[in-house]
This record gives C-alpha cells, structure tokens and sequence, in this order.
C-alpha cells in the first residue's frame, strides 16, 4: 500500500512543480471558405530558435498549447501543407492564458514565407517529424530525439509507443536496418543529424498477405529517412577490458552500409558470465547511446557457475534493387555466428520430497565440465512487389560439438534424519551433431482476381547426431543391502532424423465455386496441413566386467527403432466479419470456424518385438475464435479475443513400452502397454488497451493474456518409494487434469516538459490441478504461482535517470491425499538504479538489488556501480565497474512442484573490479573538404 501511495505522489508532486506556467489557445481556419484547418502545426520557438512546445489542430481546428516559460520572447509559428505560414511574437509575465485565432490563405508567389523549421506535420496519412527543429547536442542519437517528441514514448524495455500505440515495425529508408528487428539497432546508433525526417504511418501487415484482408492487420510503421548525405556510413564499438580475479571481457562490434547493401562484424570473449548471443544481440548491446546505458549487458550474478562465452560472426545485407517503399523488397541475407562456452559449475541440491510412508531429505551435490562449440550459417531471401504477394526462403546450417564431465553424489534421509541411501555418479560424455533446415513461404493476393488468393508454407529439416556416454554409478542402500547396485556403462548413440511438413489453404475457393454470390459475407478457405517425420536410433549399450576386464553387451538395452509418422489434417475455414463506422467511432467484429479431420499413421519397427507397431487414428476436431475491436478516433482503441480449440493426443511408443535403465536409481521409468487416448481442450482470452490521444498528458496501455487447459484422460506418473529411497515411475492415465494460466500488464506514462515518468506493471498467475498416484494412493496436486512486477522510472531530460522496482513471487503445492506434505515459498526482489549524466561526458550508475527468500534465512544484496567518461569525440569511453561492492551475494534458487520444495546453491561471481576501454568509429556520409 505504502508502494502505491508513493507512485500516486510522485505523479502529483511532478504536476505541482510544473504547474507555473504559461499558455496559448485559438483556432485555425481557412481564411475564404472559414473552415477549420485540422492538423494545422502549431509551433513555439524560443528566443535561441529551438523549439519549446508544439501541437496539431483538432479536427475543428482548435489547439491548446500550456507550460510555457513565463518572462521569456516567444514565437508562434502556424503552418499547413498548401497555406501561407502565420507568425507572432508572444511574451507572457504571468500565469495566463492567451487566445488567437489564424485564418490562414491559400500560398501565392506573393505570399511572404516566414521560414521556420516545422516540428511535425501531416502528409497525406504519414505523420513526419522534422529534426531540424529540436536543437540537440552534435552526437545525440535518434532515441533522444525520440524522446523529445510529444506524444511518443520510449519505455524502459526498449519498446516504443505513439500516442500509446506500439510501433510494431520500424523501418530505415524502407527497409529493415542492418537486417535487424530490434529498433534498438538502428535508434540506439544513427545520430539525429543524418536523419532527414522520420514517417509514422499505419501499413498492412505483411504476414497476413495471402489471407482475407481485416482491419486489425493494420500496423504501426516508423521510417527514418536517411538525409541524401548520409545514405552510406559506418559506426561500431570495440573494447578490451581487464579486473581483479582476472576477470576480462572484450567486444567488437561494427557495421557499414549504403544505400543498397550492408554489412556487420560482431564478436567477444570473456569470463564474467557476460551473455554475448547471436549476432543480433551483439549489435543490440553494443549500442552507441550513453545517456541511458544498458546497465543489463554486464557480468550476470544469477548465472550458475563460472561460464567463459566466446562468439564472432558476420552479416551481409544486399538489395537487389534500390527502392525506399516498404512494399518492394528483392533482398537477400547471409549471416555466419560462432558461438561456444566453457564452464564449471558446482551445487548443492536440498529437497524435502514428499511420500506416503517414507517422507525424504535429498542433498545431492556436485561439480560439472561442460565445453560446447556451435556453428551457424544462415540465408534469408525476401521478395515482394506489393502487398499482393510475398516469398521468403529462409535457410539454415548448424554444426555442434559439446563434451562433458561430472561426478554427482546423493543421499536420501527419512524424516528422522536416518541415512536411507547414497548414490554416487561419474559421467563422461561426447557428442556431435549437425543440422540443417529450409523455410519456403509464399502467399498471394489478388482483389481483382479473388481466385488467385492463396498461401502456403513448407518447412523441411535434417538432423544428425553422434554420442558417446560413460557412466559409472554406485548406488548403496543402508535399510536393504540386497538392493545396491553398481554399473559401469558405456552407451554409443546414433541418430538420424528427417522432418518435411507444410500447409496450403486457398483463399480463392469460395470465389472459384460461387462467382460473385457473396454468401451473406462468409468467407471459405479450405487448406491442408500435412506432416511425414522419420526417425531412426540406433544404440549400443555395454558393461564393463571388473574382473574379465572386458565389455559386455547389455541386450536389454541395446535397440534399433525407426519411427515413421505420416499426418494429414484438410481443413474448412469459415469466417464472418462486420465492420461498422459512426463518425469518429470504428468497430469490427469477426467470428471464425474451423473443422479439421486429423488423419495419422504411426509405424514403429525395433529390435524389441513389442516395440513394433503400425498404428492409424483419426480424429475429427474444431477450432473457433471470436474477436471485438473498437476504435475512438483520438482517444482509444480496444480489442478482445475469445479463441477455443480440441485436440486429440495418443501415447507415445517410449511411454507404452519403455526401455527400462535402471542405472539412475533414483528415477526409473516403466512403460504402460494399456495406455489410453487423451482429449484436450483449451480456451484462450487475450485483450489489449491503448489511449490514441496526441493531446492526453498521459500515455496508456495494457493488455491481458489467459489460457484455460483441461486434459481427459491424460498421461502422468504412479511413484513408488521404497525404504531404500528408491523411486520407481510407472506411466498411467488419470480422469482429468487441469492447468489455468493468467498474465496481464499495464503501462502509463506522463511527458513534463522534457521529463518523463513511467510506471510499468506485469503479473501473472497460474494455477493447476495435477493428478498422479504416489506409493498406490490417488492425488491431486494442486499448484498454484503468483508474480507481480513493478517498475518506476523517471527520466530528468538526458541527465538524471532513476528507477525502482519490485517484484513478488508466491509458489504453492497442495495435496489432496492424507499423509502428504503441503509446500510453500515466497520470494521478493527490490532494486534501485540511478544514472546521472554530469558533467558532459561522464557517466554514474549504481544498481542495488535485494533478493529474499521465505527458505533463506537472510536476504541477499547485490550492489554495482558504474563510472564512464566520453572523450576523444566522444568517440572513446573509459569504464570503471564496481561488482558486488558488499561481498555478500550468493547463488541461491528456490523451486517447487507437486512433490516438494527445493533450494540450490551454485558457484558464481565473487567481488571483482574492471577497467574497460572502448572505441566509437563513427562516420556518416561524405567528409566534406574545405576550400580557400
């Protein structure tokens, strides 16, 4: 409650401060025909020309312009596309409000121009922002002028909202910049002054090319149009850095481009669990923006253990033909990633596991090698004319290698504290594989010719892979020694698997079959998904004679299965929409059917005799979904789904006879031959809000996502525990089970002057009932997990940056069996951040968080911080990072399920300084040569 109140009183201190001001209101219309002029520009300059306020008339060409310096020389400009501009010269010495009223006439060559540059103004449907009239530092990028202009938001997950609408695609020239989906890419790095203009404007969504055309598939667009200039540059980042602890880290990433073609190089290594990623990511975190540094893109306490990451890659962009309209695309990407990681992890594991006789204590322990390689190699083509039709192949190689170390022991208690049993581990293993995959999509329509409307996907992939496994496992059981065991196993592992499925649905069908009769508006798609997947193993699994000295082959174990599986699903759409205009006021509703005839076969041939089997099914099934949109011009918009669909599900050959290894005593499945089908049912509920008022103080959006799951006869375990500590699971089928999920967030925001307030809250909650069987009686588990987020920043134009957040997490398991243990753990994570940009070039940040746990007896602390200084240009940064200043962080994790609570202790970071030294090449355009 405390937590509210403050975040009430921060909103109403920020009006308070600011409410000594000034303001102008009037109305603009055209001087012959006195008709108001919407979306004239209004603008407010001040005595140094930059820009201090500006709006767009109404639609009854009304506009109100507050918070004004007082005592200060202003500038009204007026303007609008074909009309005379307006000017006048304003100076308010108290809190007053001034009214004018414009009539603007159409422009003549006698027409004097008073030349201004105009802020924002409408083209057509194409909102434009100019950045020549926000007067900004030299090497300001294009997110701080972003967050100069009213109306658009940039949060503090990097998405960005107009007028609480989020920008869904954002375009450089046209085109994805650097072949990039992040925006962060291309705001986080072109400088303002190489912008010419920057487009919002609303496009149809090009992944629904081929399907009927609705008004939701609307989406926002933001296009930064480079200047002539500027149309070919470079710019990156490269940094070194080195610690206590030998801790280091180092990253590279640069990019170039043109006007048809770009290319970038990215890469790094360290040892401070510092995530590095794809290539994409790479470029992501290693942005030019300073004001508000990515404080996340640091060595990361939460990993388990001590990783060494090592990545480098390329990416090449190359379009076919010089356009900047979005709708025409012939490009082709190519991109290479090398990634690999070293690591060594050591834990503690305590679980208090529920039973009906045996109640357990687990500690289980131990310390692990693990070094992968992978390589990547992608291509992408893309080619469009219009929104009519769309091709895109997307192709993709990998290779992976990954060999692995570790010695694991466990001991299981009685709740008395009595030592039950103990089983010790060592492993070794060494695996290959490589992989390969190709995506073809290809959608086409056509209002003149509705029969010619289709889409199709196919997807085809390979897969190989090549394993080898020694294991050593000693288990010794303290309550019946008749049950210890010892094995020394060696498994040899091939497998090959080959997947080709796809789906067709022509769009043009009920055109083709009815001509012109419209049907009263229902729309038909019939289509067919389709599905082949062959997979073949083959293993070989012998045991080592301590005294022979020699390897056995353990015939019990040793397999060869091929599974062939064949599905075909033809389907009938039916769809129904209506839309209905009132003024400002638009509204659509659509309702959709969808009836599927699953057909599938399923042939198993094994080594085993009762492992080969050929089996078929067929399932008859439906779909339906239900949507509402409404759309207030200027003020809101709104839209609810409601979606349900069936599915069928049969039992897997591994789960009706199971290859039993009883190697793992601790966790031996058996299989169940009298398994049934189940029968799932799943309704979906999603809705999202967004206010669309340019004029609003405020910025508001949310959303909510839930997801109700109810299985008939589903699979799940039967337990069996033993004296010993022994677990035995046999798969068995229960009456029901059910899973209910929710998550919901909301987001507002307030613009004052040139700082921002954001507080941004995302919960969920998940509840379920799990049915299974422990040691012979029947249960339900009833779980349920409750998380709460919320965060508050405040941004003081470029040189304070303050955030705070709190998140709240409750898990609990509940069973219905007498006898059984109920669990239950709550959690809390408190952070503060703050930036400080002062003076120019230097950088403060500190981050504090505070984690506590309902099984931890003392919360934990993390404390950083963070001092950089920008010289050279500000083309050089020097980076001094403080990590854990208080010594006291520790890597504990709590989790729980429908057999008890766990708590896990890893190795981690300990306290470590760092000094980095990073370099900004940066050019943008043609350097310009001085002449006498």
């Amino acid at each position: 409650m405390k937590k509210i109140f403050f975040t009430c009183f921060l909103f109403s201190l920020s009006a308070f401060v600011f409410c000594q001001t000034g303001k102008i209101t009037g109305s603009v219309i055209d001087a012959e025909t006195k008709t108001p002029l919407e979306l004239a520009t209004i603008t407010v300059l001040g005595p140094d020309s930059a820009v201090v306020a500006y709006k767009l008339s109404d639609k009854d060409g009304l506009f109100t312009i507050d918070k004004l310096p007082l005592k200060k020389k202003l500038l009204v400009s007026i303007t609008y596309t074909g009309y005379a501009s307006y000017s006048k010269a304003l100076l308010q010495n108290t809190a007053t409000t001034d009214t004018l009223h414009v009539l603007l006439s159409l422009n003549s060559k006698d027409t004097v121009v008073v030349t201004a540059a105009v802020p924002i103004r409408m083209n057509g449907d194409t909102l434009e922002i100019n950045p020549a009239a926000f007067k900004m530092k030299n090497d300001a990028v294009v997110e701080e002028l972003l967050n100069q202009v009213s109306g658009i938001t940039i949060w503090s997950d990097g998405t960005i909202t107009v007028n609480g609408k989020k920008v869904q695609n954002l375009l450089v020239d046209g085109k994805p910049f650097m072949g990039a989906t992040d925006p962060r890419v291309a705001t986080q790095n072109l400088p303002k002054t190489a912008i010419d203009k920057i487009q919002l404007y609303q496009e149809y969504d090009r992944s629904k090319i081929g399907q009927p055309k609705q008004q939701q598939d609307s989406i926002l667009t933001m296009n930064l149009k480079l200047k002539e200039s500027s149309k070919k540059g470079y710019f990156g980042k490269a940094g070194a850095g080195y610690g206590t602890q030998d801790r280091y880290e180092s990253d590279l990433s640069f990019q170039m481009y043109n006007k048809r073609s770009s290319f970038g190089l990215g890469g790094g290594i360290n040892n401070i669990n510092k995530n590095i990623g794809n290539l994409q990511e790479m470029f992501q975190n290693n942005t030019y923006r300073n004001n508000n540094p990515n404080l996340n893109n640091v060595g990361r306490f939460g990993t388990n253990g001590i990783n060494k990451n090592h990545s480098i890659g390329g990416v090449l962009v190359h379009n076919f033909i010089e356009s900047s309209n979005s709708r025409q695309n012939d490009r082709l990407t190519l991109d290479y990633n090398k990634s690999g990681t070293n690591a060594f992890i050591s834990d503690k594991n305590f679980q208090n596991r529920t039973a009906l006789d045996y109640p357990q204590f687990i500690r289980n322990e131990g310390v692990q090698y693990n070094l992968q390689n992978k390589n990547d190699i992608g291509i992408k083509y893309l080619k469009t004319s219009s929104y009519n039709d769309n091709l895109d192949l997307y192709g993709l190689v990998n290779t992976n290698n990954e060999n692995g170390h570790s010695n694991r022991s466990e001991e299981v208690r009685d709740s008395a504290g009595q030592l039950q049993s103990t089983n010790h581990t060592n492993t070794v293993n060494r695996q290959q594989s490589d992989n390969e995959s190709l995506s073809v999509n290809f959608s086409k329509t056509n209002d003149d010719k509705p029969v010619q409307s289709f889409n199709s996907h196919f997807n085809a992939t390979r897969s190989n892979s090549v394993s080898d496994k020694d294991v050593i496992s000693a288990f010794e059981s303290v309550t019946d020694m008749s049950k210890n065991a010892y094995n020394n196993r060696h498994y040899s592992t091939s497998n090959q698997k080959l997947t080709l499925n796809g789906t067709l649905e022509y769009n043009g069908f009920k055109r083709f079959l009815l001509r012109r009769y419209d049907l009263f508006g229902v729309t038909l798609s019939p289509g067919l998904w389709f599905n082949y997947t062959r997979q073949t193993d083959n293993t070989v699994v012998t045991d080592y004679d301590t005294t022979a000295k020699l390897h056995n082959l353990n015939a019990s174990l040793s397999n060869y299965n091929k599974r062939e599986v064949i599905e075909y699903s033809p389907y009938l759409n039916l769809s129904k929409y209506i839309y209905k205009w009132n003024g400002s006021r638009f509204s659509n509703m659509g309702i959709q059917f969808k009836l599927l005839d699953d057909l599938k076969t399923d042939k198993n041939t094994s080594s085993f005799a009762n492992r080969n089997l050929n089996r078929s099914f067929q399932f008859l099934r439906y779909e339906g979904n239900l949507y509402y949109s409404l759309t207030n011009r200027d003020k809101y918009r709104y839209y609810y789904s409601l979606f349900y669909s069936k599915s069928m599900e049969y039992p897997s050959i591994d789960k009706l006879y199971t290859i039993v290894d009883d190697i793992n005593a601790y966790e031996i499945r058996m299989g169940n031959p009298n398994l049934r089908n189940s029968s799932n049912h799943s309704v979906n509920l999603s809705g999202n809000f967004n206010t669309e008022n340019r004029n609003s103080l405020y910025s508001i959006n949310g959303g909510v996502n839930g997801r109700y799951y109810l299985s008939l006869h589903p699979v799940t375990d039967s337990t069996i525990n033993d004296s010993s500590g022994k677990r035995i699971y046999y798969y068995t089928n229960a009456d029901r089970s059910s899973n209910m999920n929710l998550s919901y967030n909301f987001n507002i925001s307030r613009r004052i002057n040139k700082n921002n307030l954001q507080l941004m809250y995302n919960g969920s909650y998940t509840a379920g009932n799990q049915p299974n069987y422990i040691d012979g009686v029947s249960n339900i588990s009833k779980t349920g997990n409750l998380s709460n987020q919320f965060t508050l920043q405040f941004s003081l134009n470029s040189i304070l940056v303050l955030t705070a957040g709190q998140t709240f997490q409750s898990y609990k398991s509940k069973p219905t069996a007498l006898g059984l243990s109920s669990f239950k753990n709550n959690s809390s994570t408190t952070k503060f951040w703050v930036t400080v940009n002062y003076p120019a070039g230097l950088t403060f940040s500190s981050t504090i968080d505070r984690i506590a746990n309902s099984n931890v007896e003392k919360p934990i602390f993390l404390w950083n911080a963070f001092a950089s200084y920008r010289f050279m240009k500000q083309q050089g940064e020097l980076k001094f990072s403080a990590m854990d200043l208080l010594k006291k962080y520790q890597n504990i994790s709590n989790s729980v399920n429908e057999y008890g609570t766990s708590t896990r202790i890893t190795n981690g970071l300990q306290q470590y300084f760092l000094l980095t030294f990073s370099y900004y090449p940066r050019k943008f355009g043609k350097t310009e040569i001085k002449r006498e």
